[in-house]
């Protein structure tokens, strides 16, 4: 078969032919699994790859109370010890919500200029969220309930958040949930009926704080152009993960600031948005705090919280004078609307809603706390009906800019700072022993670098169903793993850790079988006796050649979260029984030796549910069921059986061989196809074939004196007839012989009959 032809064709001279070179066959990754699940965070709808609890934990996130494939991943990621890989799919109600930030140009002070976004949904970005209203009457309220007539909360999305009534002094209740409808639980030990009594203001607050848990960045100068470009700092729970050194607010520059970090492919943390519509001066650039201070002393910096712009056809120019603020108060913009008359106005807050009604001239006090007190009246020119007065207020988070810098003159000393030990909501405190009097004055311009937090994120678990895994990850036709193809992944070993649901379970399996893969089942831990265990597996979730099982599917391991030594907690084995089998896989360098035994140690594991008693073995093991037990002081995955419908496919590992094994040849002859049908093509692929299995035959994988006996592998005439070539079809018939395992060390001994040596 020529590849190539150089040289003449027609004319006389040398030619060269290129002749086809052999077309060797890659093998495919070995020790892959997939799971579907909850998980803290990751792209919803996309496949994600993770190689090792680093990038787990980069890309997925940690450890959730809602659901245990985290801990499955985490386990995997420890037995397999650098092996395998993992495939993963993040299935939600649809209900998450994204965490973000709004970032303030330098100049002018206090203006919106962008916006960073969490990557995906969910409050490992940051779950910070206030709300405010009014319930309607002591009717509302039980000791334990509130029903606020709010419907724009999703199931359990106040969870952990506090309540408290203005008409309540000195009380918090702490919130255990939610539903859709808008009724607020609180823990059962509260009493809120009994201690609102007869009170007459119904106005309720609901807070959550991110608890330092979030997405937080930080905004300072750029470090190649720090007067016209600025740089971005990003942290996750406080810890440092990467940094944009030099962004450009300008569309046409290379260093554009919304390409930069959109188009970085190790940026799994945000997104960026950009909202400035004028020209990209230098002076638009953001920083984690920028603005003018109203006094400085030799530590205390006191920052102007507020500034205001209007909407005035008639050219009028108000004022502004605010009231005491105070720690309360938080981020907001406040639209005043004069009204007819002119000497009145409404006030309403993008995230409070309406404030009340104020009038010019006089002193506004907000019905509600969190908004800041305010006057408003005529400056220059007179505000007339539908004249519109926005007011942008932006003060500190009290404490969290501890640890930063302060620059108190940034305009005319660029690099004089003084490190923050303290700050409340309008003022900063830095170090003993500095005096920031010598570069800055009230009226100058101030910058602070510090992280800031990102907020109002949501997750998007309390609503799940089993049609959410098995619409977003177990669908034959469109799931995300789907995209496997043409990765050279091997086989791939599925699982839902954590979820028994009968309806999952046999999505998964459906789909694995559908795509010559293998599932693992998991037997729900309260079942703890060997016909109850059997009767859930051939009964209700079925047999089939692609199952596994190991019984107990659970155990008892060490509780992370629990802050308390000895404390344990009851958790799927899935991810350390893949784990093992991983590492294992990869020691023999294939799937060829069965991946359990005494060395298919599940490390980590205190007990389990069925305690110290021996399992019957000689039920289960026949029945395909594999079982988890202790064996020389550590509990071990025990079995190499499938669930088999086909006898010829009892055996785990030879299962496991064969679909790696076609899942490598399946993705490998691509390059025969369309190729000329001929003897010569059919001795590419034959060369190939041999190729490959040779080094199988020679490892163990599959056995026989010789290659020849071991795979028998053929491609010639009697099975490429002219009427199978005409159709287009080219047939190549193998035959393995796979590596058996031992199951039963059978050892025959008996006494010797009497005997006298010859003299």
């Amino acid at each position: 078969m020529a590849q190539r032809i150089f040289g003449p064709i027609r004319a006389a001279g040398v030619q060269i032919e290129e002749k086809e070179g052999d077309k060797p066959i890659t093998p495919g990754a070995l020790g892959q699994v997939g799971y579907a699940g909850l998980f803290e965070k990751g792209e919803v709808g996309k496949l994600i790859y993770c190689q090792g609890k680093n990038a787990f934990t980069r890309k997925m996130g940690g450890l959730i109370a809602d659901g245990q494939a985290p801990d499955a991943c985490q386990n995997y990621a420890d037995l397999a010890a650098g092996a395998g890989g993992m495939w993963l799919v993040r299935v939600t109600d649809g209900n998450e919500l994204k965490s973000e930030i709004t970032l303030y140009a330098k100049r002018p002070v206090l203006t919106p200029m962008g916006k960073l976004v969490a990557k995906n949904g969910g409050r490992w970005g940051g779950k910070a969220y206030n709300f405010t209203s009014e319930f309607t009457g002591v009717g509302d309220l039980t000791e334990i309930t509130l029903t606020t007539g709010f419907t724009g909360w999703k199931t359990d999305q106040l969870k952990g958040g506090s309540l408290v009534f203005a008409g309540i002094a000195n009380k918090s209740y702490a919130i255990v949930g939610n539903d859709a409808a808008g009724v607020i639980t609180v823990s059962a030990d509260q009493k809120m009926l009994t201690d609102f009594g007869a009170g007459t203001d119904f106005r309720f607050y609901v807070a959550i704080a991110n608890e330092g848990k979030a997405l937080s960045v930080l905004v300072e100068d750029g470090e190649e152009k720090p007067t016209t470009e600025f740089a971005v700092s990003v942290y996750v729970d406080g810890a440092f993960v990467k940094k944009w050194a030099n962004l450009s607010i300008d569309p046409a520059s290379p260093r554009y600031w919304v390409a930069k970090i959109n188009e970085d492919g190790d940026n799994f943390e945000g997104t960026a948005v950009d909202l400035w519509t004028g020209a990209p001066t230098a002076d638009v650039r953001p920083a984690s705090h920028y603005g003018v201070s109203s006094a400085v002393t030799a530590t205390v910096l006191t920052a102007v919280t507020e500034n205001h712009e209007t909407v005035s056809p008639g050219g009028a120019v108000p004022t502004l004078a605010m009231g005491t603020t105070t720690d309360e108060m938080l981020p907001q913009k406040v639209t005043c609307t004069v009204l007819a008359g002119d000497l009145t106005f409404s006030a309403v807050s993008d995230k409070h809603g309406a404030l009340g009604t104020g009038t010019l001239g006089t002193a506004f006090a907000p019905t509600m706390k969190w908004a800041p007190p305010f006057m408003l009246d005529n400056g220059t020119g007179t505000l007339v009906e539908d004249d519109v007065v926005t007011i942008w207020y932006k003060p500190f988070a009290p404490s969290s800019l501890v640890g930063g810098s302060c620059f108190p003159d940034k305009a005319n000393a660029p690099r004089v700072k003084f490190r923050i030990v303290a700050n409340d909501h309008k003022s900063v405190t830095v170090a003993d022993g500095s005096d920031m009097t010598d570069d800055g004055a009230p009226g100058d311009q101030f910058q602070i670098d510090a992280k800031v937090e990102l907020a109002g994120g949501r997750d998007g678990h309390a609503d799940i169903t089993d049609a959410h895994y098995n619409q977003q990850a177990w669908d034959v036709g469109s799931s995300p793993f789907n995209r496997l193809r043409g990765k050279n992944v091997g086989l791939v070993k599925f699982a839902t850790p954590g979820v028994t649901s009968t309806s999952v379970q046999k999505a998964g399996l459906a789909y694995a079988a559908a795509k010559n893969h293998q599932y693992r089942y998991e037997v729900p831990a309260n079942v703890t006796d060997e016909v109850s265990a059997d009767g859930y597996v051939n009964d209700t979730l079925g047999r089939s050649d692609y199952a596994v099982v190991s019984w107990p599917s659970y155990g008892y391991v060490n509780d992370p979260a629990s802050g308390t030594e000895n404390r344990q907690k009851l958790c799927t084995l899935t991810g350390r029984i893949h784990g093992r089998e991983a590492a294992i896989c990869r020691n023999y360098q294939g799937y060829h030796k069965a991946e359990a035994g005494v060395d298919a140690v599940l490390t980590g594991v205190l007990d389990i549910p069925t305690g110290d008693r021996l399992l019957d073995e000689e039920m289960l093991n026949p029945r395909g069921i594999n079982v988890v037990k202790k064996v020389q002081g550590n509990f071990v995955s025990w079995g190499d059986r499938t669930l088999w419908t086909d006898p010829n496919w009892k055996w785990k590992h030879q299962r496991e061989q064969m679909s790696y094994y076609e899942q490598v040849l399946i993705e490998a002859f691509d390059w025969i196809v369309f190729q000329i049908n001929s003897t010569d093509t059919q001795g590419l692929g034959l060369t190939s074939l041999k190729s490959f299995f040779l080094p199988e035959w020679r490892k163990g994988a599959i056995r026989g004196k010789t290659l020849d006996e071991a795979a028998i592998i053929k491609i010639d005439a009697e099975n490429n007839t002219d009427a199978t070539m005409a159709d287009g079809d080219m047939f190549a018939d193998i035959s393995l012989r796979l590596a058996d395992t031992v199951e039963r060390f059978r050892i025959r001994i008996g006494k010797q009959g009497i005997f006298e040596a010859a003299a």
